[in-house]
């Protein structure tokens, strides 16, 4: 049996008109026309490079290398019989992507194709944008244009081409304005929310709807010049009517929609509403087989931003054509995002390891992957998924940055802030060439953390700024508390500590309304942990470190475990309070890499002096990394200046 292969292809459907009638009233005259058309057509179909697949009743399944290669047959074919008034045909041609298996092809490009036969005239052919594409401006070939169409039961949106000849019926545009899709076209940046679809079907099924929902919301953020509300502020108002939401949201559409999975169909139902006009844009209801289920994402972000006239720099495509690796991917998304312990994180690691072991080349479970082993503490994990992230990127023409954010992250926290800068500034000029807003400004943070840790915290802080600014734009609260936490954190190093409580008290706030995952509120806790220690407030700042502490071995986050540990075992000393000499010694001998306020305060906890010496070392080696006048400015800030005299006063 042959295995199933997925590629792109010119299909075209051609189909009798009247034929069922014509086959109640003379069966002979109707099966003799069926003969005719296939005699014509087959030869036709061989001489222009094309493969006739089947025949479906009175129509035909054939496909083609090329569009010009389609289109031509097509044209002949209604050429043939343009002088036979019995022999009514219509043709649809689509290219896109079809799956070929045992002889047979089937997919949503053959669904395409065959719903454009059915629009096209009796002697006409109708085409998709993408088959007009490559005829457009070759002398044998001109159209005219029918618009931004919905297929109905198809859930696809189509701009439609009738093409023009003096043997071809051309498409009036004034019959086909019952499915056409009013465009976006006003001056002001689109702007929509997508409410979670809602799981009609069984709970344990509710990672499909949840999962291809927010990589919706993902792939519609990342499109360029429009602004998608988060997921997470949209789950806040679920109680709200769509007008409220929208208001709420700044957004000026809403999308909503359901999911069913039946056995192995779904079910799905899609409907985008303009609030400021009042009306529903595109609305359809369909079925998608379970082959299908990687590509459904895909269909509808592609309407999505066509209907609000956004034209992604990054074609997209189904992330796979492994369907279950693709399932164990929607799983693991799920289980993390709305993880509330450390069992299930571990169970979103396995879901991801499985889904990348039936395809290797499923990019986006590779990096949630890798960033989750990267915040687990396994760092040798991650830089190794990135890594194989990068270099699978490359192979397979996946130009998305994720992977270099991903090892520059890694970098950052092992240390090699060399490496990290490099590998963040490709992840950079990549999302800012695809005008991938939100992934900028994610890069914008990470470089904002390894200029800090450098020394260089003025410009970490600018870098932060602009983090701030972008998720700010597009309302991404949870991202906008943590570019604030950033801000906070950077100001604590500078010991500007009024300004640091000030931010850190408005990402807690933010955190407390958006924190999607429930769990990354611990950074803002942790923050004012670390302000209230350096005013002396050491009850305080037990009370804030406690609770991130708690939060962060729940689910298993160890990235920031030691920073908060030190500071929180450092306040119970100072109180007279005993703490876990062992607990801290397991977790300088688990971090690879300890920074050098870190050792600092280690060598304050447990009055080791090899921690101080380590600390005094970094200093210096990150002064020597710095322009003159920044290092004189580094060396001045309340740690580094403490590091100094402490290192001077014993050794002097």
């Amino acid at each position: 049996m042959e295995r199933p292969k997925r590629n792109l292809a010119a299909i075209m459907f051609t189909d009798i008109s009247g034929y069922t009638a014509q086959m109640s009233k003379d069966e002979v005259v109707a099966i003799s026309l069926l003969s005719k058309k296939e005699s014509i057509l087959k030869p036709l179909i061989v001489e222009h490079n094309g493969t006739y697949v089947k025949s479906t009743g009175d129509g035909t399944l054939s496909h083609f290398n090329t569009a010009i290669d389609a289109a031509s047959c097509a044209i002949k074919l209604q050429e043939s019989i343009y002088d036979d008034k019995n022999l009514n045909v219509r043709v649809g041609i689509h290219v896109g992507d079809i799956v070929f298996e045992d002889g047979d092809v089937y997919g949503d490009g053959v669904n395409i194709a065959s719903r454009l036969e059915s629009m096209s005239p009796i002697g006409g052919i109708c085409v998709s944008n993408t088959v007009y594409n490559e005829l457009r401006n070759k002398k044998d070939f001109d159209g005219v244009e029918l618009g931004l169409q919905s297929l109905k039961g198809v859930g696809r949106l189509i701009e439609i081409y009738g093409l023009k000849g003096d043997f071809l019926t051309e498409p009036n545009p004034q019959e086909y304005q019952d499915n056409k899709v009013a465009v976006h076209s006003d001056d002001e940046v689109p702007s929509v929310a997508i409410i979670p679809f809602r799981n009609k079907g069984k709970e344990e099924d509710a990672f499909y709807a949840y999962g291809i929902c927010a990589d919706l919301v993902s792939d519609c953020s990342s499109a360029g010049l429009i602004r998608v509300a988060s997921l997470e502020r949209v789950e806040e108002l679920v109680d709200l009517s769509i007008e409220e939401k929208a208001k709420q949201l700044d957004v000026r559409y809403i999308t909503s929609g359901t999911l069913w999975k039946m056995n192995d169909m779904f079910q799905l139902s899609i409907e985008l509403y303009d609030t400021k006009e009042s009306k529903i844009v595109w609305s359809d209801r369909w079925q998608e087989t379970w082959e299908n289920l990687p590509s459904i994402k895909g269909n509808l972000s592609d309407g999505l931003l066509k209907a609000l006239d956004t034209q992604p720099k990054l074609k997209k495509k189904a992330e796979t054509t492994n369907i279950k690796a693709y399932e164990y991917y929607l799983k693991g998304v799920f289980t993390f995002e709305k993880n509330t312990n450390i069992e299930d994180t571990r169970i979103a690691q396995g879901l991801l390891q499985k889904s990348i072991e039936l395809d290797n080349n499923l990019l986006i479970a590779k990096f949630m992957l890798g960033d989750i082993y990267a915040y687990s503490g396994e760092l040798d994990k991650a830089m190794d998924i990135f890594i194989s992230t990068i270099k699978k990127g490359q192979e397979i023409g996946d130009k998305r940055g994720f992977g270099n954010l991903g090892m520059g992250h890694v970098c950052r926290v092992k240390g090699d802030y060399k490496n990290a800068l490099i590998y963040l500034m490709r992840a950079l000029e990549i999302d800012e060439n695809l005008g991938n807003m939100l992934d900028t400004a994610r890069d914008f943070g990470e470089i904002a953390r390894v200029y800090t840790l450098m020394g260089d915290y003025e410009k970490g802080l600018d870098y932060s700024l602009r983090s701030y600014d972008i998720f700010h734009e597009v309302g991404e609260k949870g991202d906008v508390a943590f570019s604030i936490h950033l801000i906070s954190v950077i100001y604590w190093f500078m010991g500007d500590l009024e300004k640091a409580f000030e931010n850190g008290k408005r990402s807690l706030e933010i955190f407390k309304k958006a924190d999607s995952y429930g769990w990354v509120i611990f950074t803002s806790l942790g923050n004012l942990g670390l302000y209230h220690f350096a005013k002396g407030e050491y009850k305080k700042a037990i009370e804030y470190l406690e609770k991130s502490n708690s939060i962060q071995k729940k689910v298993g986050h160890k990235e920031t475990l030691i920073w908060t540990t030190t500071y929180l075992f450092l306040s119970y000393k100072y109180l007279g309070k005993k703490y876990d000499k062992a607990e801290i010694q397991t977790l300088i001998e688990e971090t690879g890499h300890i920074e050098d306020h870190i050792s600092y305060h280690i060598y304050l906890l447990i009055d080791d002096i090899t921690y101080l010496e380590a600390a005094y070392n970094q200093l210096r080696e990150k002064a020597g990394n710095l322009e003159p006048d920044i290092a004189a400015k580094f060396l001045e800030y309340p740690t580094p200046k403490a590091i100094i005299q402490e290192w001077e006063s014993l050794k002097g």
